[in-house]
């Protein structure tokens, strides 16, 4: 890949290359030094492209001027020594012509594939988070669930699990259908992304949701709770307009509290307790610490 760097730094390295070669060549008194000067053109013009190249091409140019010149005037050739030089100057050109050519072609499509790779990480991490949202709720799905749960579970001690079910979801389904049923759910996860926020809300399943709260006191998560419920939405039914209800089971661990429980055994402690809520007559709230 071509070095990038800035024109001056270029020239300077390039000049600094072939100065080396060219001193080596004539204290060495080799008898044909383009041969090796030659390398130091293909050299330059692989690093550093035309300037590089045309820096190089100059310095053997100018050397072999020197080297083929009667008396070394730079002015003065004999027929041979001519033709060596036009062969020089010709073979210099074709050399950082082509090799500038290619570095050139092979960084434009280094960087085409680096702009490739980006929009392609760009559109895989688009695709990833399109995977983690429920499309009808606009909240975090059960994949998303599995794979936030290393966070919760490793980073907060103090932590609030809330297990929701929408009461009597079939009926609802069965007597107005499934297009307001999924309006209903739509406007729930809509509520619990306004009160909880949609990074701590999923939509574990059918009418189902879990809502994850951590760093929060049980004052304040139930305080949203409220919040939640006083919005709920509303249907009618008979034809009588009636409020959705929600069966709530909730478990808080804490520095003091249930610090020995799993994210999963939280899990399994909130659910437990929204079927407490259903058994009890359904729309009702149970929780406390563990």
């Amino acid at each position: 890949m071509q070095i990038r760097a800035n024109t001056n730094l270029k020239i300077i390295t390039s000049v600094f290359v072939m100065g080396v070669l060219i001193l080596l060549v004539f204290q060495g008194n080799v008898p044909n030094p383009n041969m090796i000067l030659v390398t130091g053109v293909i050299l330059c013009s692989a690093l550093f492209g035309y300037v590089g190249g045309i820096i190089s091409g100059l310095a053997i140019l100018l050397y072999t001027l020197y080297f083929f010149s009667t008396g070394h005037n730079f002015i003065t050739f004999t027929g041979e020594n001519l033709q060596k030089v036009l062969v020089t100057l010709i073979g210099v050109i074709v050399d950082v012509i082509l090799v500038s050519k290619l570095k050139e072609t092979e960084i434009n499509l280094f960087m085409e594939l680096q702009s490739l790779t980006k929009k392609l990480q760009d559109e895989n991490r688009e695709l990833h988070e399109i995977s983690m949202i429920d499309a009808l709720t606009g909240i975090k799905n059960r994949f998303a669930l599995r794979n936030d749960y290393p966070d919760y579970d490793n980073t907060y001690s103090d932590i609030i699990v809330m297990m929701l079910d929408l009461d009597n979801f079939k009926l609802i389904n069965d007597h107005l259908g499934h297009e307001d049923g999924d309006r209903i759910i739509s406007e729930t996860g809509k509520l619990l992304r306004e009160n909880f926020g949609v990074k701590n809300s999923y939509r574990y399943g059918g009418d189902e949701f879990i809502v994850i709260c951590p760093q929060i006191s049980e004052q304040e998560f139930l305080g949203r709770v409220n919040k939640f419920l006083n919005a709920r939405p509303r249907h009618k039914m008979h034809g009588e307009v009636v409020e959705a209800s929600y069966s709530i089971g909730y478990v808080h661990r804490n520095a003091n509290e249930n610090q020995d429980k799993a994210l999963r055994e939280l899990f399994a402690i909130a659910d437990e307790r929204m079927y407490q809520a259903k058994r009890s007559g359904k729309n009702k709230v149970v929780g406390n610490y563990a």
